[in-house]
Order: C-alpha cells, then structure tokens, then sequence
C-alpha cells in the first residue's frame, strides 16, 4: 500500500482522519482493516515526523474509526509476568529422616510381634482416647501396624511423600508437620465415631497427611503467581490430592481400612501444608541465581 490516496478522486477537504499511527507499517495495518469493512481510505503524513494518518470519507469515518478501535483492542497482547521463584526444592529430602522414620517403624513392629498387647495399649481408639483421656493414643498408633505387607506399603508410599514434603518445608518441618497432620487425622477420627468404640493403628493417616501437605502447598504456590488463573487451576493440586487419596486410601465397607482416618489425616495436611506456605516468603530470585 502506498501513501497515496485509495480512492484519490475524492476531494483532499473531504477526508478525515480515522487514526493516526508512529509508523507506515501500522498505518497501513489499521487501513486494511477499514478496507475489508469495504471502506474507501489513503494513508498520509501526520502532523508529526514518523507519523501517519489513515482518512476516510467523514460518512464513513465514525463506523471505521470505531472498528479501528475495537481492532487495537482485541489485538493487545497483556505482557506475560514473570513467574515467582518457586520454593519446590529450595530444602534436601531429608534421607537420614527418612531412614529413621523407617527404622522407628521397624523397631517398634518388633516389639509388636514380640509383645501383642502393644497393639491394644497405643492403637488410636475413640474409647481410650475419648472415654478414659489417653491422650497419646493418636501419636502412637502412627507407628504401629498390623502385618507384613501393611508396614511395607506405608514405608513405600510414607518415603516418597516425605522426602516432596521434606523437599518444599525442610525436613525437621516437613517431618513435624506429617506426624502434626496424622494425629490430628487419628484424634478427629475417634471424635466423630466416639461413643462407637473404633480402633486403628497404622502410619497411613500420616503418609495421606504428607499427600495433604502437598496439595496445600501447591494451592499457595498457584494462588501467589501473577499470572492470572482460573479458580480451577489454582485448585489443581487440592483435586490431585483428593483423587489420589480416592485411589490410595479408598476401601469398600467393612475391608478393615480407616478410611476417615485417612480423609482427616488429609485434611489436616492441606490445612498445615497451606499456612506452613502461607507465612513462607518466595526465595529472592537472586538467592536462586547464587546456587
């Protein structure tokens, strides 16, 4: 397109501007736009140097240059804000806390097969807990279990959320916040069944309060960004979680599996893992960059 009039028998007094631009090319852009309206338009030197005007007919110089406003407008691109400094794996995973835990727990599942009344006397139980105040039984019973491939599958599972929660929080937290989150889970759980007598033992509710500290962690993560997110998306992480609690710790009645155990262990992780991220500050970005 040249600078020249589109339609150069018009009369010069007839035109008007439409629009005025710092470049040709701009100029040239926002009058092909008035041309696909089937508008008759040329482009000339502003009143500026570097500046372009596009004309148009005045009857037909209100309806382009409403278009041409509508135009920028859906054509402006919001600039992309940089992402905050992630604080996923600022800490170590915390091997050593790990393979104690797991020693704990094999330890004590020794004395368990030597000595069966350990069961009966540290399990989480509504009657104990609620009925006669033993207030230890919620924190106990996250280390006891029942068989051979019970210990196995919560060393398993417990290890590797562990060591993501030890990762974000830091071990010493993460590890305090796990063991928070499964005696609340126990302690909840002989509340709402009590005067029901319940028992349960097992680390399940702690590792599921792992999972829980996850998925409030990530919520906060999300919720910080600039970048603008639909509430789905910030919630991401809360519904990965529950999905695999679903799978993880899901059971048909009467299968023997404290299932409200493991949805309040949960529970209490993502409320720990929320304000444990809450009132944790993003790592400058420099502080990144020196590592």
């Amino acid at each position: 397109m040249s600078e020249q009039s589109i339609d150069p028998d018009q009369p010069e007094e007839s035109w008007v501007d439409v629009g005025s631009y710092g470049s040709l090319d701009d100029a040239h852009e926002h009058a092909l736009v008035a041309l696909a309206m089937g508008e008759a338009v040329r482009v000339e030197h502003g009143g500026g140097p570097g500046e372009y005007d596009v004309q148009a007919e005045p009857v037909a110089a209100p309806k382009i240059s409403d278009e041409l406003v509508q135009y920028d407008e859906e054509s402006r691109v919001e600039p992309v804000l940089p992402l905050l400094p992630s604080n996923w794996g600022r800490h170590p995973a915390g091997v050593l806390h790990v393979l104690a835990w797991a020693a704990t727990l094999l330890v004590v599942f020794r004395f368990q097969a030597e000595n069966p009344s350990i069961s009966d006397r540290f399990a989480s139980s509504s009657v104990g807990l609620i009925g006669r105040g033993e207030w230890w039984r919620p924190f106990t019973a996250l280390f006891l279990h029942g068989d051979g491939p019970h210990i196995v599958g919560n060393l398993a599972s417990g290890a590797v959320f562990g060591m993501l929660v030890s990762k974000s929080l830091g071990p010493w937290k993460g590890w305090a916040m796990i063991l928070l989150a499964g005696t609340a889970g126990n302690a909840i759980t002989s509340w709402v069944t009590w005067p029901v007598p319940f028992s349960s033992l097992g680390a399940s509710t702690a590792v599921f309060g792992a999972l829980g500290i996850l998925s409030g962690i990530g919520i906060v993560e999300n919720f910080r960004e600039k970048v603008r997110m639909p509430w789905l998306r910030v919630l991401a992480p809360l519904l990965a979680g529950m999905v695999l609690l679903g799978w993880l710790g899901g059971a048909a009645p009467g299968a023997g599996v404290d299932v409200f155990g493991h949805v309040f262990g949960f529970g209490g992780g993502v409320i720990a893992g929320f304000l444990c991220r809450l009132s944790d500050s993003p790592e400058p970005i420099e502080a990144l960059h020196r590592r």
